[in-house]
């Protein structure tokens, strides 16, 4: 369960949770009306948007600003080419229709050595004749090998870190977020990015605190002053060239005679004062600063909130809990259906267990969801139940018998549960694609049953930490979902899952504001109501327009002792927590319509499953163990619906 993974990832890494406060751009604290989600692709320090698909994508996977400076121009056709001029690169569409670079210093471009004052190498031809050829047996080695001997990482006695620079460039973890590659593609990532050193290191002879090598696609530079080494604003060089405007002296007086010289003027045909020195190029408004992009509001397909409780129906008085269900005004449950339990061989199904709660929700006119987790120790190399099947079709097998049998009487299924979590996972790498792909399967399997059947995405828990051998922060793996094969995550569910724990701070509460004076959970988003706007706002940054369900809902309250790590569900009394309850689906209802579903973690496993005392799953119950109604209950049965 959420709770119960979510805290005790928390209690194991607390001190490393409570310092990660900041999410970037994409995750500022938001704002209580839900503003418009910003335009992630829109810079505003130069003013200029990333519009082409292709070049965001590779952007984000080679490092984003940190290896190519911010966008200085706007997509447009340079030689023949479709580019975009950052700072430090250019990007260009190959005739392959993939990403490429262009090499900057070539002679048709930049092949000068002094720029504003600084003096660097120039291209040594004989450099790269030792260097080994593309396709030779072992290129990966033999080219890191090579490059290592050339690009020093101490010259002059100073520590340049000329090679450490080269190869900590791109890390797999940037290139391949949804998993693969492995590390014989480093060195070919960052030569990809930099090329062959054309020089040996030099100093400059102005000014010997900075030293220079020239590559094909940039020059180092190392500040002995500042003992650091960044890559040239070269492209951005190349633009002042073009448009003439913030033009060193230095490098005007070498470029003057280059066809790229002073050649932008937006007044004239194709935006270029001679375009017959430029063939193949059209400059029309490449320079003229852009806005940023508001996307539309996503189209929220709302027929009003859905009211549930995650209910345990196994062995318990089934009745007694539906009437506890329609008693506080809510028409769903959840029930967790543990596959691994279920099948114990392929083809032999014990429906005894779940036959009797579809059947009983169907007589009392209350909808399921039902939550499909872990695997057969059949299904699995390893034997474990937690993760997922070798064979994905064994679980499309299992769902399509689901949605067959229960047709009518299960209205939704919600695929797994919180796979951004290694326990919840086999123990294994996350891996956001991975889970994709189980979903494409159960999506289609369910659908060929009755494309009516609701199918959840299994839902994230806001873990606040980010390894993916351990935890895969919600936010990110969100992201990394909504990125997997140029967004089939959009097509392979109908809604969103999410869980959303308020933990010891109020509904209204955020990072920089609290209105309940308790201890520790403040310095992270993940801790809070509040998370679920950031969430949302991810989803719109990718088109994503379908609901989100919150598949877990909870604060808690209770009396010591508590079990290890739940010692914040002492913090608030019961009255505070059925009031935040209540006021935050008020504000659900108020300014969030792309909710969809809340489903309260949880109505009666203080009956069925053990002491809030020493179990942590009993703690969240809003029934008593003999059943009576704890005023969490009461205030959401009061609630107006």
């Amino acid at each position: 369960m959420r709770a119960v993974l979510a805290v005790r990832l928390i209690s194991l890494f607390a001190t490393v949770a409570m310092t990660l406060a900041s999410f970037g751009p994409a995750l500022a604290a938001p704002a209580e009306s839900v503003a418009a989600a910003t335009d992630p692709r829109f810079f505003p320090q130069t003013n200029f948007r990333i519009d082409n698909d292709k070049f965001w994508d590779y952007f984000q996977r080679r490092g984003g600003v940190n290896n190519f400076g911010y966008p200085v121009s706007r997509t447009f056709t340079f030689m023949g080419k479709t580019v975009q001029f950052f700072q430090r690169r250019i990007l260009e569409i190959e005739p392959d229709g993939g990403v490429g670079q262009m090499n900057l210093l070539d002679s048709s471009l930049m092949p000068y050595t002094t720029i504003n004052g600084a003096t660097f190498p120039a291209a040594d031809p004989n450099m790269t004749k030792t260097a080994p050829a593309v396709g030779s047996p072992n290129y990966a080695t033999a080219v890191v090998s090579w490059v290592e001997s050339h690009a020093p990482n101490t010259f002059s006695n100073m520590p340049v870190r000329f090679f450490t620079t080269f190869y900590n460039t791109v890390s797999l973890q940037v290139a391949f977020p949804n998993g693969g590659g492995g590390p014989g593609f480093i060195p070919l990532l960052d030569l990809e990015m930099w090329g062959l050193p054309l020089s040996a290191p030099a100093l400059d002879p102005r000014n010997h605190n900075f030293v220079y090598q020239r590559f094909q696609r940039g020059v180092m530079h190392y500040d002995n002053s500042t003992h650091t080494t960044q890559g040239l604003l070269l492209a951005d060089y190349l633009k002042s060239i073009i448009t003439g405007t913030n033009l060193p002296p230095d490098l005007a007086a070498q470029a003057q005679n280059s066809p790229l010289f002073k050649q932008y003027n937006n007044s004239q045909p194709l935006g270029l004062n001679n375009p017959g020195a430029l063939p193949n190029t059209n400059m029309s408004n490449a320079f003229e600063p852009q806005a940023p992009t508001t996307p539309p509001p996503p189209p929220v397909t709302s027929t009003g909130l859905r009211y549930g409780f995650q209910v345990n129906m196994y062995y318990t008085d089934q009745q007694r809990v539906l009437n506890a269900v329609k008693g506080a005004g809510f028409k769903w449950i959840k029930q967790q259906v543990r596959w691994g339990d279920l099948e114990p061989s392929k083809g032999n199904i014990n429906w005894g267990l779940l036959d009797p709660i579809a059947n009983i929700a169907q007589a009392n006119g209350v909808n399921v969801l039902f939550s499909v987790v872990t695997a057969p120790t059949w299904s699995r190399s390893d034997g474990k139940m937690d993760g997922p099947p070798n064979n994905l079709n064994d679980f499309g097998d299992f769902l399509a018998a689901l949605a067959k049998r229960y047709d009518g009487k299960v209205q939704a299924y919600e695929i797994w549960n919180e796979q951004n979590f290694s326990r919840e996972w086999g123990g294994g790498t996350i891996n956001a694609g991975a889970y994709v792909e189980m979903l494409k399967v159960a999506y289609s399997r369910i659908k060929a049953v009755d494309p009516n059947i609701i199918v959840v995405s299994g839902a994230l828990t806001p873990t606040g930490y980010n390894d993916p051998n351990v935890a895969v922060d919600d936010s990110i793996f969100l992201a990394q979902m909504e990125q997997y094969q140029g967004g089939i995550f959009k097509k392979v569910a109908d809604v969103v899952g999410a869980h959303m724990a308020g933990y010891n701070n109020a509904p209204q509460d955020w990072v920089d504001y609290h209105t309940v004076n308790t201890p520790g959970f403040k310095n992270d988003g993940s801790f809070y109501f509040r998370r679920i706007d950031q969430l949302h706002n991810i989803m719109a940054q990718y088109g994503d327009g379908r609901q989100m369900w919150l598949t877990e809902y909870e604060w808690g309250a209770a009396t010591p002792p508590v079990p290890a790590g739940y010692e914040w569900t002492t913090d608030l009394s019961e009255a505070q927590v059925g009031d935040f309850f209540v006021q935050s689906i008020q504000m659900i209802k108020q300014s969030r319509p792309w909710v969809g579903a809340i489903f309260i973690w949880n109505l009666n496993f203080r009956v069925c499953c053990g002491d809030p005392h020493t179990s942590e799953t009993a703690i969240f119950g809003i029934l008593n163990p003999d059943w009576t109604p704890r005023s969490i209950y009461t205030k959401l049965a009061q609630m107006p619906k």
